[in-house]
């Protein structure tokens, strides 16, 4: 499913517009990111799952210096990956 897919479908299922349902993707888009940039995880509930920050370790294998990134892991949550799995 693409952006536009998912702000199509959320527009007829919601009863909005598909600029206010892109509006409302954009805002959670950025909810997201804030919190984890401020290194807190974001917990999206028991059916869906967890956002939390993570920063990985890695060397640069010709001079061996070691450097650190900011990642995202993401955690399904058991009841959601049940679903999918049904």
């Amino acid at each position: 499913m693409t952006r536009k897919e998912l702000i199509k479908v959320l527009a007829e299922k919601q009863g909005i517009t598909q600029i206010t349902a892109e509006q409302f993707l954009d805002a959670v888009k950025s909810i997201i990111v804030a919190e984890l940039t401020a290194g807190k995880e974001v917990n999206l509930g028991s059916d869906l799952g967890i956002f939390k920050p993570v920063t990985r370790t890695g060397v640069i294998p010709s001079t061996y210096t070691r450097y650190n990134t900011k990642s995202v892991k993401f955690s399904i949550s058991a009841p959601f990956k049940t679903s999918l799995n049904s």
